[in-house]
């Protein structure tokens, strides 16, 4: 989800309680990203797709994104609220995104399930009885929510370092000029290379093709 992380501090700023901003934050998550995920998700399936299809299931799909990211706010408000020094703290930023992710996961998941159950081709569409199986919901659920649990736990840890290495980086920058010419020439001549090699490759390609003709073209009276 790093639209939605990215989403989510640029939220941050808006002043809303946290109620509110979940909902935004859930709404304009699901409305930029269904159609891409949508055609991912046709066309993994070999199914026809239609530009009403890119919005299909969109309902539960807002209703999970929007419960999902009103849990984010309000349990990280309640976590960081429990200890304000300790969520300084690399401990303290992983244990609340921890429990947050694992809280809101947990809480949108059947909104998960009900998009699954809309998505189904009509020709193999199952009965709702058939379709949810609670062993398969826990158990996709919980794996789930522990895998992106632990991955933005770990972001938190890798967040304010990143931080600091751009901020020495763009220091630099500023106190040498000259970086930046040097940057784009990088840039420049990296691109030129993979233009060099392209060229190269392709006539490596041709080349056998060329021999061929020109000793076809010898052999000829």
């Amino acid at each position: 989800f790093p639209f939605f992380e990215a989403t989510n501090v640029i939220m941050q700023g808006v002043d809303l309680p946290p109620t509110a901003r979940g909902a935004v934050l859930g709404t304009v998550f699901c409305t930029t990203t269904l159609p891409i995920t949508n055609y991912r998700f046709r066309k993994s399936m070999d199914l026809p797709i239609t530009p009403s299809d890119l919005y299909q299931a969109y309902l539960p799909t807002v209703l999970r994104d929007i419960l999902y990211g009103i849990v984010r706010n309000k349990v990280m408000t309640f976590m960081v609220g429990l200890n304000p020094a300790r969520a300084n703290t690399n401990l303290g930023r992983f244990i609340n995104m921890f429990a947050t992710v694992i809280a809101a996961c947990v809480l949108s998941a059947p909104g998960n399930e009900l998009r699954g159950y809309c998505l189904q081709p009509a020709n193999k569409r199952q009965s709702m009885v058939d379709f949810f199986q609670p062993s398969k919901f826990v158990r996709s659920t919980s794996v789930g929510a522990v895998i992106m649990a632990i991955s933005l736990g770990v972001g938190t840890l890798a967040t304010p370092q990143v931080e600091k290495l751009w901020a020495t980086l763009r220091n630099y920058l500023k106190s040498n000029p000259i970086s930046y010419l040097l940057i784009v020439l990088f840039a420049v001549s990296k691109v030129l290379d993979a233009r060099r090699e392209k060229a190269m490759l392709s006539a490596i390609d041709s080349a056998p093709a060329n021999k061929g003709k020109s000793a076809d073209a010898k052999a000829k009276p």
